[in-house]
Formats: structure tokens, C-alpha cells, sequence
């Protein structure tokens, strides 16, 4: 990261990086703190392992970078409000900043911000998924009745625009996504109706990304301010090697 694209504190700007996170469990694994190096040891699968720590990775290199520190010296939390386990939402205890990370297929993706609480959702775009059996689960009744979701790309749109909102909440799956009414795929961005939060649906700052073909990505950012969106592109670690766009 070049000072000239480093992010500012209060710059009303949320900060997007993204990863490929192949074999980062093996180069990266030394950046976590022992916790996280724990946790990844929970995962079974190689993929799994590459993806955790590769966010993980991510997250510690561009906290340093912002702090003037090294990665394994950055202090993460990851709390869980409901039991003792460190699954929770990142954070950067001691800071103003604002961080969520997000993994799906061979991409991991990385949020900042001081502007307010943020969430950021990244998914690999699935042609064969079953839509009729998870449109249920996802869309509002409003959502049911009004826009036709009838593509893998509009469908995943939708998902992460919600997910990315409750991850901004910190509400995550406690919170179930047809509770949450967006704007049609192909529309600005934009949250309609919250049943649980109906305080926020005005304060949430919604952007769609396009992090790579095949993906479809959102981010939330809660304030009651304007929010700017930085898409700092793919990144070797701190190293930018291509750009990406945000609307």
C-alpha cells in the first residue's frame, strides 16, 4: 500500500481490498496469533484453512500498515456475542476502525472504515443452485411478490446485500435475511424495509462490487453521513496487482 492510497481515519470512506487466498495457509499461517492459528486447525478441509487464514492475513497486514505496526503484533477480536467461542465479527480493539472480512471460492475480501459499523459479503456465484428451493429463505414477501429473481446473478445479488447488511449489524444469522427488503438487483443498491432494525434503513450506506467474473459482492456501512467506497482491487498482502469497481 503507497502513501498515497493509504486510507485516512474520518475520511467518510469505507476501504475494499480482495485476495486470492490459494496456499495461504501455508505462507500466511504466521501472521495469526496463536488463537487464530487454533481455529484453522479446526477446519478439515484445505480450502477452508486457506480461506480463514488468508482473511485473517489480510486483515492483520493492512491494520499494520494503518497503525504503524507489524501483522502479528495487530491486535484482532472476534468475540461471539451469544457463547465463548472467538467466531464473532472482526475487530481492531484500541482503534476507530471498523473491519469485516468475507470468503467465498478462491477470492477473500477485506472492509475498513471509520465512517460507522461495516459488512462486507462476498459469494462465488453458483449456476446450478436450486433458486426456487432458497428463494424462501432469502427473499421478503415483498421481495417474492415484486422482483423476479429468476437468475443465479440477481438471486446472489440480493444475498449479499442482505448478509453484507447484517454482518454491518453484527446481527448476522441471527437475523433471518427475508426479514430484510433491498432494492432489485439491476437498481441502485439500497435497504427498503428492516423489520428488526427499521432505526437503520435510512443510515445504511449499501454498494455493490465486482471483485472478479463469477462473484457477486456487497458492502454495508452504517452511518448517518454519506459514505465514499475505495476498491483497492486484488492485492498480494499490501501489494495492489489489479483494480475493481464499486457502484
Amino acid at each position: 500500500m503507497s502513501v498515497h492510497d493509504r486510507p485516512r481515519e474520518h475520511d467518510g470512506t469505507c476501504h475494499i481490498w480482495w485476495a486470492d487466498v490459494q496456499g495461504t495457509a501455508r505462507s500466511q499461517r504466521h501472521l495469526l496469533s496463536r488463537a487464530e492459528q487454533e481455529r484453522a486447525d479446526t477446519l478439515r478441509q484445505t480450502d477452508d484453512q486457506d480461506r480463514f487464514v488468508a482473511g485473517r492475513a489480510l486483515l492483520r497486514t493492512l491494520a499494520a500498515d494503518l497503525l504503524g505496526t507489524t501483522a502479528n503484533r495487530v491486535v484482532v477480536g472476534s468475540s461471539c456475542p451469544d457463547c465463548p467461542r472467538p467466531h464473532g465479527k472482526p475487530t481492531l480493539p484500541g482503534t476507530e476502525w471498523q473491519a469485516s472480512i468475507s470468503h467465498s471460492g478462491r477470492l477473500v475480501a477485506v472492509a475498513l472504515s471509520t465512517a460507522g459499523p461495516v459488512g462486507i459479503d462476498l459469494e462465488r456465484i453458483d449456476e446450478t443452485i436450486p433458486l426456487f428451493e432458497l428463494w424462501p429463505h432469502i427473499l421478503s414477501a415483498a421481495e417474492s411478490v415484486a422482483c423476479p429473481h429468476d437468475t443465479p446473478h440477481s438471486f446472489f445479488r440480493t444475498w449479499t446485500r442482505k448478509e453484507a447488511v447484517l454482518k454491518a449489524t453484527g446481527d448476522g444469522l441471527r437475523i433471518s435475511m427475508p426479514r430484510i427488503s433491498v432494492t432489485p438487483a439491476d437498481a441502485i443498491p439500497a435497504v427498503t424495509s428492516f423489520l428488526d432494525r427499521p432505526e437503520l434503513v435510512d443510515r445504511i450506506r449499501l454498494a455493490d462490487l465486482e471483485p472478479a467474473p463469477g462473484y457477486s459482492a456487497s458492502v454495508a456501512v452504517i452511518s448517518s453521513a454519506s459514505v465514499d467506497y475505495t476498491d483497492h482491487g486484488i492485492t498480494r498482502f499490501g501489494r495492489v496487482l489489479s483494480g475493481a469497481g464499486a457502484r
